[in-house]
């Protein structure tokens, strides 16, 4: 399999290791490496997994921290075209998640009530996803938020997968989002679990 060109290029890989500038092991990275290391595989997120097993929403056990936790991300799933990872995430990583969002959460909670409102369409809801990845990324959380999402991965392949995260999102968010909206919406006419997030989330934040 061969890794996509598209995406992890020098211009990228110094994109990401712009989040962690106090990080000196990756901004020793280089490109080569990181392909020598990973195999030139081709980065498919749909394919990842988290240690331990699922521990899914449980309404009033949650917190309004983690409740959008939970949300975010199942944000950085549908953005980036990973709706299976849902089902193995675990409260560790959507505790560290929550801590990685705490910058904007006050902000994250109005979008997350406009998801769970009832009557939104799934346009909606996918309009909420878009903004809830742009105000993360424009308040400064995302290499946080990355970091919690591939927490679980080696280092090289979180390298790997962060670098093709943050171009996807980058690339997405440099344009009006309609064409990455309407792929969020066909994921979610199959995937219920934003809103069913959304609604607790708003009910553990009252």
């Amino acid at each position: 399999m061969k890794m996509n060109k598209k995406l992890l290029t020098q211009a990228s890989l110094d994109a990401y290791k712009s989040l962690y500038p106090a990080d000196q092991k990756l901004q020793a990275l280089t490109l080569e490496e990181l392909i020598a290391n990973t195999k030139g595989i081709e980065v498919t997120f749909n394919s990842l997994t988290f240690e331990g097993g699922p521990e899914l929403l449980q309404g009033t056990a949650l917190d309004c921290g983690l409740a959008i936790g939970y949300v975010v991300f199942d944000c950085v799933c549908l953005f980036l075209g990973a709706s299976s990872l849902r089902g193995s995430l675990t409260k560790e990583a959507a505790e560290s998640m929550a801590e990685a969002a705490k910058p904007v959460a006050s902000a994250l909670e109005t979008t997350i009530a406009e998801m769970a409102k009832e009557g939104a369409s799934n346009y909606d809801v996918a309009c909420g996803v878009f903004t809830i990845i742009k105000t993360i990324y424009s308040g400064g959380c995302l290499g946080a938020v990355l970091g919690a999402f591939l927490g679980s991965l080696t280092w090289y392949y979180a390298a790997l997968y962060g670098v093709t995260a943050m171009a996807t999102i980058v690339a997405a968010l440099a344009t009006d989002g309609a064409a990455e909206i309407a792929l969020i919406v066909i994921t979610l006419a199959t995937a219920g679990f934003l809103v069913a997030d959304s609604v607790n989330a708003v009910e553990a934040c009252k």
